[in-house]
């Protein structure tokens, strides 16, 4: 490693008449373009091309680092992952030797980092990603200083600034120790700002843009309308275009567009030029699981048989296991929740839930999780329809009465039948406070939303709070960073 930087210093050192510039010319922007679509190998051979015909523009070597961080992303090989990360402090010094008075000079390598400290996150080397947050971080604020009309800079800060402003209170000692300081406000307006900007104006990052502005509407500030309306009213998906695909399933199958979303996927480009995204598969599954639909089970086997990571392996197991649940086959169900228990890791939240319930050893409610998909896919109707089966006293434990409170609740919520919901949320924290399951947090949750809506401060900012004091429930992570973005708005 240390005598290929040499010979490639060496190298730019020795024709000193030759600077190493930042051209994003056209066929750097078709390249980007091409990779962002998806098409990886095509997209390095335009690079390869542009690097034989201008040797000099380090554009090419920056836009590399994508075709790594999204090959890495889509496959969640461990292997990809130790293979490309080697090449990534030799990028980092090619790019240090680059022109100085340049406002990519900077750029660019705030933007290794960051893409780096995604993947690190996804492979749970959280230590190595906070240090290069912070050095990106560092980067980015000193070239905003430097060049304050350079648009691209608050793509990346906006990011990083609504990331860092959502993390919970018990850890911003560390953010703050580190010399960083966030605000989803101020992030989310940045990124507002530039994709208004790329209305009107050519910004070549405008689809990037777009796509961190809608996942953090969606995620931070529970906008999921908004972030679906953005995602439309730009011509997302874009035509032949796979990264945007998963954007708009992502989106619609979480946010209640399961059917859109189901569209998307099924009209997906299938030709060899892209690259492998097996999650693809998971988030059919999903959407078919959504609807009840029979086949759902045979998309999570196809992710679990093209899949070469750790993530969703749980999860997808899981969902199997619900589809003969709902068959009432009880000899597959446990066939498959046992192997939620012992395959897979169990870092995201999904895989978390579901070793909870392989290690309760006790089957769902089949009713309750009915009621539970359809709700999800947005078909509130329906999922009414098989709450208004049950009552309360119809269950013999604790957690199931829990839980028909809080889904009772959510249907009301979607409704628009707020006080009827609050009461309802309210039985459910009394009811579930002490069990290990996310049905009181997000009842706190969602309470506090409805009370935001309201312009109740005070309570609002109770429940957020509560929401975050439930420990060891599935959906820690997710729930606390969520109502800390809520604390954040009513700030």
């Amino acid at each position: 490693m240390f005598r290929k930087i040499l010979f490639l210093l060496l190298a730019f050192h020795s024709s000193p008449s030759k600077a190493q510039i930042f051209d994003f010319n056209e066929n750097c922007r078709n390249a980007y373009n091409t990779i962002l679509a998806l098409k990886l190998e095509e997209g390095n051979a335009l690079l390869k091309s542009e690097e034989k015909k201008n040797p000099d523009n380090l554009i090419p070597l920056y836009l590399e680092n994508y075709v790594d961080f999204l090959t890495v992303y889509v496959s969640d090989k461990r292997e990809d992952y130790e293979q490309r990360k080697k090449d990534k402090e030799v990028l980092l010094v090619l790019l240090s030797v680059g022109d100085n008075g340049s406002p990519y000079y900077l750029f660019t390598q705030a933007e290794v980092n960051i893409q780096w400290a995604a993947i690190e996150i996804k492979f749970g080397e959280y230590l190595n990603a906070i240090f290069e947050i912070r050095k990106a971080f560092k980067l980015l604020e000193e070239n905003q200083k430097k060049f304050p009309d350079f648009k691209p800079n608050k793509k990346s800060l906006g990011v990083l600034y609504a990331l860092l402003g959502s993390v919970p209170d018990k850890y911003k000692w560390g953010v703050n120790l580190l010399g960083m300081e966030g605000s989803v406000e101020k992030g989310i307006r940045y990124l507002k700002e530039l994709v208004d900007y790329g209305k009107k104006n050519d910004f070549i990052y405008q689809e990037e843009t777009i796509t961190y502005y809608g996942f953090l509407l969606f995620h931070l500030q529970n906008q999921n309308e908004e972030a679906w309306k953005l995602l439309m009213e730009n011509g997302f998906p874009k035509k032949d275009n796979l990264m945007s695909v998963y954007t708009c399933a992502h989106i619609g199958v979480y946010g209640k567009h399961n059917d859109e979303a189901l569209k998307f996927l099924n009209d997906k480009p299938t030709d060899k030029s892209f690259a492998e995204f097996p999650f693809l598969n998971y988030l059919t599954g999903l959407a078919k699981l959504n609807k009840l639909d029979a086949d759902a089970d045979s998309y999570f086997k196809q992710f679990i048989a093209a899949y070469k990571g750790e993530n969703h392996i749980k999860s997808s197991f899981q969902k199997i296991a619900w589809t003969y649940l709902l068959k009432s086959d009880t000899v597959n169900y446990f066939h498959f929740i046992n192997k939620a228990d012992n395959l897979g890791a169990s870092m995201v939240d999904a895989d978390k839930q579901a070793k909870k319930e392989a290690e309760s050893n006790r089957m769902p409610n089949k009713n309750l999780l009915r009621a539970r998909l359809l709700f999800d896919g947005g078909y509130y109707q329906q999922a009414g329809d098989e709450m208004s089966k049950l009552t309360e006293n119809f269950f013999s434990n604790v957690e199931e009465q829990t839980e028909y409170l809080y889904r009772f609740a959510r249907i009301y919520d979607e409704w628009d039948r707020k006080d009827s919901a609050l009461i309802l949320y309210s039985s459910a924290i009394a009811r579930g406070k002490d069990l290990p399951r996310y049905f009181a947090a997000n009842s706190a949750f969602e309470s506090g939303k409805i009370y935001e809506a309201k312009g109740d401060k005070e309570k609002a900012k109770y429940y957020y709070n509560l929401c975050m004091s439930f420990e060891n429930h599935e959906y820690k992570n997710g729930l606390d960073q969520k109502a800390k973005a809520g604390l954040n708005r009513l700030k």
